[in-house]
């Protein structure tokens, strides 16, 4: 499938984000007769700028802003509208405040009604807007200058809008489809239908869903997206949903569509808030405030933790005690404003969902959360899971909620844990993890007395030992490294105060053989002729020659040639010296520049290739880097 897009417009009321709009894609989404009449765009409306781009016009007007939330909630590129005749206004920058507080990072800057004002003008409308955006994700953000009138620029800001997509970073999928919805309606002879865009995992015609908060179900009876019929949505997607015998009264904007029993309301999140230095005043404990997640608009009172308020410009994590229920889930950014005047104030993130102790212990869970440290945001109440290992999606699976739902309700057992690692994710006990890491401690130690000569053991035995996965064995190696009790070299694991003993007379040895092997250069002694060579044991030479490599000083390839890490190093520059100045080098060349023979330089050659330092191009090598 093709990746969709959604494109945002923001900024201030009679900027000409609805003109730029049709300019771009042919369509006017001022639909309501209201907004027509008024010259001004009241709710939020879509145009498809390419088959995988959506357009999404915003209202400017202060009065309309929770619509305004709507449409960002879900948007990939964030275009900040300003208009030339006016500069930047006050909803400009609660616009731009918002796209900021819900971690967009990806926007451009539209200059419109360019046909209005001057040169003179234009760069001071510049550097007005140069300091709005000054140290923020639009801070290197093109700035186009356009007429939607007469359509100057039209035509460059409609490619870089198609171009700028692509480095959208891909969304978070939490494993269940979800989509908030923005518009509900009924059609004659299809019944009830929703938009929204799908902010996680996929839904197929026929499947079932849940509607929230009327928790009700229903049976996927079409799909579109960008006006085209499909089989089937996915993350990122605008979506247009037919709903199978539920009734229209029933949804509304803030209405969810999700995966059976993965979601719930709640009547209080545990949240990261950061209060912007534009609010002015403090916020004060048990303020009542309006709260935008997603389509959803809530009214609720703030819960500060140790603290009678919260000053501009800073962060702090707290409770919100919501006076009607939410529908949220844990990592979801949100906005709040005041109650009266309603203007923007601040945002974050949703730490938690589920919020049962009390007060005392409520405090000090979000406190936990908020840390940072993964095993303190990880607080999730699991009952008497045990095995080797459970996987989180697994986990999810039997408790019917999503893994981010998983992820924010914390256990408060200190003997359960849930370990993020890599593409796995596994909820195991203290004892079982600690049973494992000791197993591993154990290996180490018996390795290195039945083999003290050898620096370490590959991952491959010790999985074989502990009878575990390869993801959890990597997991358990790290997190042992992390304690310092085991360390890494290469491809080899050791515990972390082994070493190598050797004896004055094997240093000299060693001594020895590297001497000779810098002298032969690439014509290398096999083990049994550098035996010969110092009247050695060929064994002893070879243990003591392996080490040699595990500390780096040797190179050793096809198993029997070996030459030293110094001429290696030579070698190699030598090589980039030259392939830099001829682009191309033939098997006599090297051969010529290594000083050695056909038997060396081939498997050089290949060596060079898997260090990524040439590259074989018919009968040739070429230079990678």
């Amino acid at each position: 499938m093709n990746r969709q897009y959604v494109i945002g417009l923001s900024g201030h009321i009679d900027h000409g984000k609805t003109a730029l709009v049709k300019a771009l894609t042919g369509v006017n989404t001022d639909k309501l007769d209201q907004e027509i009449s008024r010259g001004m765009t009241i709710d939020i409306g879509f145009a498809f700028l390419t088959d995988n781009i959506t357009m999404i016009d915003v209202p400017g007007h202060e009065k309309f802003v929770k619509n305004m939330m709507a449409g960002v909630s879900g948007i990939d590129v964030a275009v900040l509208v300003v208009a030339a005749d006016d500069g930047v206004m006050p909803q400009t920058r609660e616009h731009f405040e918002i796209l900021q507080l819900l971690n967009i990072s990806t926007g451009i800057i539209v200059i419109n009604k360019i046909d209005i004002a001057d040169e003179e003008w234009l760069e001071l409308v510049e550097m007005d807007i140069n300091e709005l955006v000054d140290g923020s994700f639009m801070e290197n953000a093109p700035i186009h200058r356009v007429s939607a009138i007469n359509n100057t620029g039209i035509e460059t800001l409609k490619n870089n809008l198609i171009s700028i997509c692509t480095t959208a970073p891909e969304k978070q999928d939490n494993g269940i489809f979800r989509m908030s919805v923005d518009r509900a309606f009924s059609i004659k002879g299809f019944g009830t239908v929703v938009t929204g865009t799908v902010s996680s995992g996929s839904l197929k015609v026929g499947e079932t869903v849940e509607v929230l908060p009327c928790e009700e179900t229903s049976k996927i009876r079409g799909l579109q997206s960008h006006s085209h019929q499909v089989s089937e949505v996915f993350i990122g997607d605008r979506a247009a949903i037919n709903l199978q015998s539920i009734d229209v009264k029933n949804i509304s904007r803030g209405s969810v569509i999700t995966t059976p029993n993965c979601l719930k309301e709640t009547n209080r999140i545990a949240v990261h808030f950061h209060l912007l230095n534009s609010a002015k005043k403090p916020l004060l404990q048990n303020q009542r405030v309006r709260v935008h997640l997603g389509t959803q608009e809530v009214m609720a009172r703030v819960a500060l933790i140790n603290t009678r308020s919260l000053e501009p410009n800073s962060s702090a994590p707290m409770m919100l005690r919501l006076e009607t229920p939410l529908i949220a889930g844990r990592g979801d950014k949100f906005i709040i404003r005041t109650y009266s005047p309603v203007l923007t104030i601040g945002g974050g993130h949703v730490l938690d969902t589920e919020l049962s102790d009390k007060w005392k212990i409520i405090k000090e869970n979000i406190i936990k959360l908020d840390d940072g440290n993964s095993k303190e945001q990880i607080q999730l109440i699991i009952a008497n899971e045990k095995g080797y290992p459970t996987t989180l999606s697994n986990l999810s699976s039997r408790l019917a909620v999503s893994d981010e739902k998983v992820k924010t309700i914390v256990d408060s057992d200190d003997t359960i844990s849930i370990v993020n690692y890599k593409r796995e994710n596994w909820v195991v006990t203290s004892s079982q993890k600690e049973k494992f890491e000791q197993k591993i401690l154990s290996f180490l130690i018996n390795y290195h007395k039945e083999y003290p000569y050898k620096g370490g053991v590959q991952k491959e035995p010790i999985r074989q030992h502990v009878n575990g996965s390869l993801e959890f064995t990597e997991y358990l190696l790290d997190n042992l490294q992390s304690q310092n009790k085991i360390k890494q070299n290469g491809e080899l694991w050791l515990n972390y105060d082994f070493k190598i003993e050797l004896s004055t007379s094997e240093i000299e040895i060693q001594n020895q053989l590297i001497s000779i092997l810098e002298k032969e250069r690439f014509t290398s002694s096999n083990f049994k002729e550098l035996s010969s060579k110092i009247e050695y044991d060929e064994d002893k030479v070879m243990t003591l020659l392996y080490i040699l490599e595990q500390q780096g000083k040797l190179i050793r390839i096809n198993g029997n040639l070996m030459f030293t890490k110094t001429n290696f190093d030579k070698l190699k520059q030598n090589v980039i010296k030259h392939l830099k100045e001829t682009d191309e080098m033939s098997v006599s060349e090297f051969k010529d520049l290594a000083h050695t023979s056909r038997k060396y330089a081939v498997p050089l050659l290949e060596y060079l290739d898997n260090c990524k330092i040439t590259y074989r191009y018919e009968n040739k090598r070429k230079l990678v880097i």
